[in-house]
C-alpha cells in the first residue's frame, strides 16, 4: 500500500530537482556569455566636461567589440568620490565600471579624511586611457602677459584666486603647488566641474585657473582666454604656441590630468579579460586616436591592465607626498 506513495513521491522529488535545475543553468550560461546586456560607464564629474567627453567617445568605440551598448551615467559631487565610491560599492560583475581621473583614482585617497572608498583595494585595474595637460590661463582683462609677470603680480597683491574644477583635482593641487613655489597666498574657489570654473573665469570673478587642454583650447584660440604656460614636460599637440612653464623657468607640478577605466574588486578574471580586451580594441580604433588627437590626449603609459595597476600604486604615492607637500587638505 506504502509503494504507490513512495514511487509518487520520488517522481515529484525528481521533478522539483530537475525544475531547481533550470534558473542554475541560465544562470551559468548567463555568465559564459558576458555580456548579455548593456553595460554603465560611471563618470564622477559633471556632462561636458574633459572626462565626460573622453569617456562619451570611448564607450561609443565599445559597443563594437562587446556587441553591447555602454551607457554613460553622470553622477558627480565631492570631488568624484560620489561616483566612485557607487561603483566601489557595486556588484563585481563587469556591468558597472568608472571612468575615473586623477581626483578618485589617485589622490583623493590621501587628500580627503575619509574619501568612502580605497582606489587600490576597492577597484580592479582595467584600462589607462590616457593624459591631458593642463595650461594655466587667465582673463584677458588681468594686466599680465607671462608667467613671470603673473608671479610678480601674484606675490605683490591680496585677495586673487584660483578656480578649480572641484577639490582633490590636479588644477586644485597644481594650484596649492603655484602658491607654495612662488610664495604666493591665492584662495583656492572649488566648482563642481570644468565648466562652471570656466565660465567664471570668462566673466573675471575668479584670478586664474590651471584647466585642461582640451577645455581651454577653443577659449584661448578666440581670445577670451590668455594661455601662459603648459604645465607638462613637452608642449601641447593641441596647443604648440604655448610655451611650458619649464621653457619660461618657472617651477610648476608637471603632472596633467589622467584617466583610466576600474570596475569594483573582485571581478572575475574571465570578465576583466573580456573589458579589457574591448577596452584596448576601442581605444587603439581609428576613430579614437582621432579623437585623442583632437582632444589632447597623450598615451604616454603602456595600455596593459597590468601596468596600469602598477600605474596607479605608484601615482597614488606619488600624490600622497604632493598633497604632505602642499598642505592640501579636506576634512
Amino acid at each position: 500500500m506504502n509503494q504507490p506513495r513512495t514511487l509518487g513521491a520520488t517522481r515529484r522529488n525528481v521533478m522539483v530537482a530537475m525544475m531547481l535545475s533550470i534558473p542554475i543553468a541560465v544562470s551559468a550560461q548567463s555568465d559564459t556569455g558576458f555580456p548579455s546586456r548593456s553595460l554603465t560607464m560611471v563618470v564622477p564629474f559633471t556632462a561636458a566636461g574633459p572626462t565626460d567627453s573622453l569617456a562619451r567617445v570611448i564607450a561609443a568605440a565599445m559597443k563594437k567589440p562587446l556587441n553591447q551598448s555602454v551607457v554613460v551615467d553622470n553622477r558627480a559631487g565631492a570631488g568624484g568620490n560620489i561616483g566612485a565610491q557607487y561603483v566601489a560599492r557595486s556588484k563585481p560583475d563587469g556591468y558597472t565600471i568608472l571612468f575615473g581621473s586623477s581626483g578618485p583614482l589617485l589622490i583623493n585617497t590621501s587628500l580627503y579624511k575619509n574619501a568612502g572608498f580605497d582606489p587600490i583595494r576597492d577597484f580592479t585595474p582595467i584600462q589607462y586611457v590616457g593624459e591631458i595637460p593642463n595650461v594655466l590661463v587667465v582673463n584677458p582683462a588681468l594686466p599680465v602677459h607671462s608667467l613671470k609677470e603673473l608671479v610678480t603680480y601674484c606675490q605683490q597683491r591680496e585677495g586673487l584666486t584660483y578656480a578649480s574644477s572641484g577639490n582633490g583635482q590636479t588644477n586644485h593641487m597644481a594650484g596649492e603647488m603655484f602658491n607654495k613655489k612662488i610664495g604666493a597666498r591665492l584662495t583656492h574657489v572649488p566648482y563642481k566641474g570644468t565648466a562652471p570654473a570656466l565660465n567664471d573665469l570668462l566673466g573675471n570673478q575668479v584670478t586664474m585657473m590651471y584647466v585642461d587642454v582640451l577645455s581651454a583650447a577653443p577659449h584661448i584660440k578666440a581670445g577670451k582666454l590668455r594661455a601662459l604656460g603648459v604645465a607638462s614636460l613637452g608642449r601641447s599637440r593641441i596647443l604648440p604656441e604655448v610655451p611650458t612653464f619649464r621653457e619660461q623657468g618657472v617651477p610648476t607640478l608637471e603632472q596633467g590630468v589622467a584617466f583610466g577605466i576600474v570596475a569594483p574588486a573582485g571581478l572575475p578574471k574571465d570578465v576583466l579579460s573580456k573589458l579589457a580586451t574591448a577596452t584596448r580594441e576601442a581605444i587603439q580604433s581609428a576613430e579614437v586616436q582621432e579623437n585623442f588627437a583632437r582632444l589632447g590626449v597623450e598615451t604616454t603609459t603602456s595600455g596593459q591592465q597590468t601596468d596600469f595597476g602598477s600605474y596607479m600604486r605608484s601615482e597614488v604615492g606619488v600624490w600622497r607626498q604632493i598633497v604632505m607637500t602642499t598642505g592640501a587638505r579636506i576634512d
